[in-house]
């Protein structure tokens, strides 16, 4: 992660789960449903139900995750970090510390991941509290990891870790009061809010550290870089929260656009239907007059022809 690679990838992944929450809940709140844990109901046995049901989010973590994990250890190609000391040395020190705190936090999102997938594809009952417990977990661990990650960094790296953990801290509180109220919506929008600011942090950090947009790097020692990277992470907090607003503003406008088609259709559908139960036909008698008579009796009688010819031998 201590690359350009390795601050966008984790950033493009927390953004796209933060879209993701976004769009999700501003359908459920458009909606009007305001309850995210419904009580578990029976779900249909067998491979076929079960692969049915396996949640996008708990892909998206697991593959995430996994891709993150080996990129840590073997990237770029013929490194090989997957060693915790060094035998050449006396001490055995420890070596490539970095990748294994990533590594470590990585492997807690996975863990989050399979979870999500176990508990609503392959138990009998969907198990919330468990799904909630996981992901608060790997952001614990990520704020811990974080804490102890700015350690000999220079002052510009450590500034923006900082705020990261600030980020990282703020989606703890909101997870961990999602524990007791699930179904708030309030904290639904906290939380898209915050991960997509920490997904567009680690976006503009990459390019703060590794690819300056003015070619130079941050000087460590001129106090002004430091303020306009606190003003930074309070512009980020504004633009991803007028981000979610207009999520979804668009989200409840095209819901809106749809529940009036389907009522349009609905209602051409009905007036169809009674305009053509209204037909009136002139048939031709026996004896030479012509009868008036309704579609819906002529349907009827088509029908009663039709079964007697069914039921004949």
């Amino acid at each position: 992660m201590g690359t350009f690679i390795g601050h966008i990838s984790p950033g493009i992944a927390f953004l796209s789960f933060g879209l993701l929450y976004a769009v999700r809940f501003s359908s459920l709140l458009a909606r009007g449903q305001r309850t995210l844990c419904l009580p578990g109901t029976a779900r249909r046995p067998g491979v076929r139900g079960c692969v049915g049901r396996v949640p996008a989010e708990g892909v998206m973590k697991v593959v995430y995750s996994t891709v993150a994990v080996l990129a840590e250890f073997f990237y770029p190609p013929g490194v090989d970090k997957l060693h915790m000391y060094n035998p050449d040395k006396p001490g055995y020190p420890f070596i490539h510390p970095n990748e294994w705190q990533h590594a470590t936090m990585y492997a807690y999102f996975a863990l989050s991941g399979w979870v999500d997938i176990i508990s609503q594809a392959c138990l009998p009952r969907r198990v919330h509290l468990c799904e909630r417990v996981a992901i608060a977990l790997p952001f614990y661990i990520e704020a811990l990891l974080l804490y102890h990650h700015a350690h000999g960094k220079q002052q510009v790296e450590s500034t923006v870790h900082s705020l990261l953990l600030l980020a990282c801290l703020l989606v703890c509180v909101v997870l961990t009061a999602e524990l007791w109220r699930p179904n708030e919506p309030l904290l639904w929008f906290a939380k898209t809010c915050l991960v997509m600011v920490k997904g567009s942090w680690l976006l503009h950090a990459a390019f703060i550290l590794y690819r300056p947009f003015l070619g130079q790097p941050w000087a460590d020692g001129d106090m002004a870089n430091l303020m306009f990277l606190t003003n930074f992470f309070c512009w980020h907090l504004a633009l991803n929260a007028s981000l979610l607003l207009a999520i979804y503003w668009f989200t409840a406008l095209w819901l809106s656009r749809c529940r009036r088609w389907r009522r349009h259709l609905a209602g051409a559908n009905s007036a169809f239907h009674h305009a053509k139960d209204a037909l009136v036909f002139n048939l031709p008698t026996t004896d030479g007059t012509t009868s008036r008579v309704e579609y819906h009796a002529v349907r009827a009688a088509e029908e009663e022809t039709h079964l007697l010819q069914e039921c004949e031998p």
